[in-house]
């Protein structure tokens, strides 16, 4: 019972910690790519949260996200918001399967008048592999770590690049009702991701006012995640999750990061989940 309460409990960390990072629309693809790697049994979530406008803003919207989770023996099938995540192997320990990803591009919607101005990314479909394992104390499964590596890569041909993510977490129980947890991560991205979200042409430039610049491939960002989880019964569970992350090299230098935004992203969400 101890096993099956922890596993329905790692289901939280991993859905609310999710919806915490996928409420943007023209956010991170990698901020999709959370803890997946732990047993979870079918369970579904909402949560509520902020998120920066576009990756490198510094003005914020509010928004909601449901998560669906159904397993299989230790496979299982995970759609969260845009981000669609299968484990094909069947063991306790290591996880491997495919990816796919709907990214919504970066439009007139977005609140900076002058970012407004340099050029539109539009939605993508983006798909990609992980790969990862988790371990946990046989004495106290709720104690448990794991890492991941995540690859997605577009497949329409609007922003052409791709990005990589390696992260790392951690769960320890404090109390018999909350667990808490910590992850973080790091990611590269492509020349073409990085000029597609954070180059401005030199039709920006007449357009927007800002200088002309050229984003190359290299580290994006790096994050650290604090994370909760409230459990009321082994079906009722509250989440809560933060990840505070910095955009690295061209990504943070770009002007519309730069001049315009800031290079401290903040994500955050409170969220509710029913398992079964």
């Amino acid at each position: 019972m101890q096993l099956k309460t922890c596993i329905r409990n790692s289901l939280i960390s991993l859905t609310i910690i999710a919806s915490s990072v996928i409420f943007s629309s023209s956010v991170m693809a990698m901020d999709f790519v959370v803890p997946f790697d732990f047993d979870v049994p079918n369970a579904a979530s909402l949560a509520v949260g902020a998120y920066p406008d576009y990756e490198g803003s510094d003005d914020y919207a509010f928004g909601g996200l449901p998560a669906l989770n159904l397993q299989f023996d230790e496979r299982y099938f995970r759609l969260m918001g845009p981000y669609l995540e299968v484990n094909i192997i069947n063991s306790e320990t290591f996880r491997f399967g495919p990816t796919a990803m709907y990214r919504f591009g970066r439009d007139d919607d977005i609140d900076d008048t002058v970012v407004k101005l340099v050029h539109e990314v539009d939605d993508a479909i983006e798909l990609g592999a992980f790969a990862g394992f988790h371990i946990f104390d046989p004495q106290d499964p709720r104690i448990r770590y794991g890492a991941s590596v995540n690859y997605l890569q577009d497949v329409t041909d609007e922003h052409d690049g791709y990005t990589i993510q390696v992260s790392a977490r951690g769960w320890y129980p404090v109390s018999r009702a909350v667990d808490i947890g910590l992850s973080g991560g790091w990611t590269y991205a492509s020349e073409d991701y990085m000029s597609a979200y954070f180059g401005v042409t030199s039709a920006d430039e007449i357009n927007s006012g800002l200088l002309e610049f050229d984003a190359g491939s290299g580290s994006k960002d790096i994050y650290i995640q604090p994370m909760m989880m409230i459990h009321f019964s082994e079906s009722w569970h509250v989440g809560i999750g933060v990840r505070i992350k910095s955009l690295l090299g061209d990504a943070e230098d770009s002007p519309v990061v730069d001049v315009r935004g800031d290079k401290t992203q903040i994500i955050g969400g409170v969220g509710v989940a029913y398992a079964w």
